[in-house]
């Protein structure tokens, strides 16, 4: 007799966990059954099953990649961006438990700031000598300048990160202090997005609390920190710039928060206030959310080198007319030294024995500490005494014995740089693999704003994980997965939002000139890179369509590789008469042009720009915009990182396809989703000169000097241009040229033609802003409306004629456009984006200038 077949049951998701012993282990107890606060999540992702969390997972990650989140990580050859990864489990931790560490550490964030304000202040800890002086005169990143800096009852933390470790007994240890500006609050509100959206019933029925209420505070206490008693004073978050490890983070908080990201070029001091320069002017700023390192705030009082500091903004925050988050000098309690003092001082300061105990320290600049330091050498971390940047410790049991020797004897040389820590056995939390779920080490950072009473905690944190947990000893920017952070409640749990209502009301506005001019400086190049990429994909895809066809001599063959010499992508000797003959076939060397970093104007290149340009200006387009620009550049970087394997044909041609889809969206996008302020005015002007620039190149190459018009090299040219869809619809499919003129020059009805581009841009320039104190128009004007009336008194016919086998009269007035458009953006670069760097000239090379940004190269 046959048994009905019945399907086996799947295994559980945790069913191959296997914890390791002498570890604390987060997701099972001493029983080996999970602990309660993780019943929900169990049971639900029992109910997902295995294979379609993987799925949600690889979508997500596929998400996190569209979104272009990103990490940098500090390497030996400088910063590389990759994508951020995420686990598909988060890790849960109860609400109580939660609730009495953060208690704890919300004591020791308070200690932390009374010790600001006692070594900027009366100095007590010195003179009673619970401190060393070394702590603070021995640091290398002190400055006497930053005593008196704060005002009276303003904080000196506003917020604060603590790093914490959790032994095999379950005990919790704070491993070090992050209080000059915490990394990781963004990558932890992505990680919550993320994984709120892979796993939403689990997320609901276990009870997660939210993280906005903090950033509500967050918000609140920055607004305190402004002079006066403003209720809307303007805050900006100031990042080091794109070359910064926290760049992303940095836009990502901008955008969350509602704040102006801005770098330190786009402010400056006018008497005696910090203001941000902007197209309209110069607006006082109240509050700095400070995101770089405090002496690269200001070159004058600080580091003389800083590149990226507001000159004389150490007497501004003297006068009390600005506020910095955190204060100047908050990085001096980050020291390592600090912790082998920090029971006395919590004693002395507070009255009160610490409640949350730092990883056991020596410091060995006191003899009892370096005693400790040389019995215990071969089973402690050695680190530097003073944090200066994110400098790993050394695990003296891996060194070998010639290095082990060596690093003894410069601490004996210099004691008071070293101390010894204990190293903790970190606790362990499940991650999925490839091959099912899986132990792995845990790092934890834990977040606190100021309040009134003291400090709160976000009910969350940054979850570092790795296989190896000496990796977790360097930074929390090591390990190998990230996981959202969940603290489930036993109750349900409140929705609240980051938006609070004012007081007061405010009025309807449409735009204005407060966009900075680094801003609109990247947002013009960002118009001028898709404009010429775009252009110059079309113009790959129809050369490359001539090469596989059947006349691949044609007559549009001469004036196609005039253009893609004149762009700089192939060598101008293949348009030379008689020196194309000793070169390779256009066909064998194209396919790998096209994708040459070397050549300023290629396609690769020019897209390489528009995502570098794009990612400064991350908070101001919307994430599709981003996408778009973000998938151009993944299509053209692939060949880059082959195995050494030539594109053929069809490649390129997919290639091709693909970005001029990306390119075409973006275009749509900024159309049509871009509110009608400066920054789109500047976008769209970029990609209007950019045009102009491109389709006079093409009409120059194409029939200024070859006078023997085929039709097909007209139909090559409407193709390049986009236009012949709308010239067959007029003409049907006779070509002359013309009316071939008429539609690529002066009819301004055609999207693609110079005139319509022309009136596009006098468009834009008169919608600038304007000197009050001045009559008449601008040299920038001026020089758009001699531009648009040379078009539009311009007759095609005569521009069509030939004349000692030359056609003068167009040759004159592409010419005088060759000549005008640059100095048409240098007027509008000196009018409007001095402040953004040196202008940008048409005929500078690349590497001359900064940013790689320029017109004709």
């Amino acid at each position: 007799m046959n048994l009905p077949f019945r399907e086996a049951e799947p295994p559980k998701m945790f069913g191959g966990y296997s914890p390791r012993e002498g570890f604390y282990d987060e997701f099972l107890g001493p029983d080996g059954k999970p602990r309660a606060h993780w019943n929900s999540l169990v049971t639900q992702l029992d109910r997902i099953g295995n294979v379609e969390l993987r799925h949600r997972w690889e979508q997500a990650q596929a998400q996190i990649n569209r979104d272009g989140f990103t990490f940098n990580p500090y390497v030996a050859d400088g910063i590389v961006s990759r994508p951020w990864t995420l686990d598909a489990i988060p890790l849960v931790i109860g609400h109580k438990e939660w609730t009495d560490l953060t208690d704890r550490l919300a004591q020791r964030a308070l200690l932390m700031e009374h010790v600001l304000q006692d070594l900027f202040g009366p100095q007590r800890l010195l003179r009673e000598k619970i401190l060393p002086p070394a702590l603070l005169f021995g640091h290398p990143a002190y400055f006497p300048t930053y005593h008196g800096l704060q005002r009276a009852g303003k904080r000196y933390l506003m917020y604060h990160g603590m790093d914490l470790a959790r032994a095999p007994n379950g005990q919790w240890w704070v491993t070090g202090d992050r209080t000059r500006s915490s990394f990781g609050l963004g990558y932890v509100l992505e990680n919550r997005l993320i994984t709120s959206r892979m796993l939403p019933s689990a997320f609901r029925e276990s009870r997660v609390l939210r993280l906005a209420p903090f950033f509500k505070q967050f918000k609140q206490e920055l607004l305190k920190l402004a002079p006066g008693s403003r209720e809307n004073p303007r805050v900006v978050v100031w990042t080091r710039g794109p070359d910064s490890r926290t760049y992303f983070e940095d836009s990502y908080l901008a955008r969350y928060l509602g704040y102006t990201l801005v770098e330190g070029g786009d402010l400056a001091v006018r008497e005696n206030k910090v203001m941000l320069k902007t197209l309209g002017g110069l607006l006082p700023v109240e509050v700095l959310l400070r995101r770089l390192d405090e002496d690269d705030c200001d070159p004058v009082e600080l580091r003389p080198d800083s590149l990226v500091g507001i000159s004389s903004l150490v007497e501004v925050l003297r006068s009390g007319r600005v506020s910095v988050a955190n204060s100047l000098g908050s990085r001096l309690v980050e020291s390592p030294l600090l912790l082998a003092f920090l029971p006395q001082v919590c004693r002395f300061l507070l009255g009160e024995d610490l409640k949350a105990p730092s990883v056991s320290t020596w410091w060995c600049g006191q003899p009892e500490g370096l005693a400790h330091v040389r019995a215990n050498f071969d089973n402690l971390m050695i680190r530097p005494a003073y944090r200066i940047g994110d400098e790993p410790p050394v695990h003296t049991a891996n060194l070998p014995k010639p290095e082990r020797q060596k690093l003894l004897s410069d601490i004996l040389a210099s004691p008071n740089k070293y101390v010894g820590q204990e190293m903790i056995d970190r606790s362990m939390a499940p991650v999925l693999t490839t091959s099912g779920t899986a132990a792995w080490h845990v790092a934890l950072r834990a977040f606190f704003v100021s309040r009134d009473d003291g400090y709160t905690a976000l009910s969350g944190g940054l979850a570092r994980l790795s296989p190896q947990p000496r990796t977790l000893d360097f930074t929390m920017t090591a390990g190998e997965l990230s996981q959202d952070v969940w603290i489930v409640a036993d109750v349900p749990v409140e929705e609240e939002t980051l938006l609070t209502p004012s007081s007061i009301l405010m009025n309807p506005r449409r735009s204005g000139s407060e966009l900075p001019s680094r801003v609109a400086d990247d947002l013009f190049w960002l118009g001028r890179y898709t404009e010429r990429a775009e252009q110059m994909a079309r113009l790959l895809r129809i050369v490359f369509e001539s090469l596989a066809s059947e006349s691949v001599n044609g007559p549009e063959r001469r004036p196609l590789l005039r253009v893609l010499a004149e762009q700089g992508q192939i060598d101008p000797d293949y348009v030379v008469a008689g020196l194309g003959l000793s070169l390779p076939e256009i066909a064998d060397v194209l396919p790998a042009a096209v994708f040459d970093t070397s050549r300023p104007r290629a396609l690769r290149s020019s897209i390489l720009n528009a995502a570098r340009v794009a990612a400064k200006v991350r908070d101001r387009i919307s994430l599709d915009m981003w996408r778009t620009i973000d998938r151009a550049d993944s299509h053209t970087s692939h060949w880059n990182h082959s195995d050494n394997t030539d594109p053929d044909t069809l490649d390129i041609m997919n290639v091709l396809d693909a970005v001029l889809a990306d390119l075409v969206c973006f275009a749509g996008l900024a159309a049509e989703s871009m509110t009608r302020t400066l920054g789109w005015r500047f976008l769209d002007l970029g990609r209007r000169i950019e045009r102009s620039w491109q389709t006079t190149i093409l009409l120059r190459s194409f029939f200024v000097d070859i006078v023997q018009t085929e039709p097909m090299a007209i139909e090559a040219a409407l193709r390049v241009s986009d236009s012949l869809m709308t010239y067959r619809n007029r003409y049907l499919s006779t070509l002359q040229l013309p009316v071939s003129l008429d539609l690529l020059i002066t009819d301004e009805t055609n999207p693609r033609s110079i005139g319509h581009q022309l009136e596009r841009i006098q468009g834009h320039l008169d919608a600038m802003p304007r000197d009050e104190h001045r009559a008449g128009l601008n040299p920038e004007q001026r020089l758009a409306l001699s531009l648009q009336h040379a078009v539009r008194l311009a007759d095609v016919f005569e521009l069509s004629a030939v004349q000692d086998n030359r056609r003068d009269q167009l040759d004159r007035l592409l010419r005088r456009l060759v000549d005008t458009l640059p100095k048409l953006s240098d007027a509008v670069s000196s009018r409007f984006l001095i402040h953004a760097g040196l202008p940008r000239h048409y005929g500078s090379s690349a590497e001359s200038l900064p940013g790689n940004k320029h017109f004709g190269s």
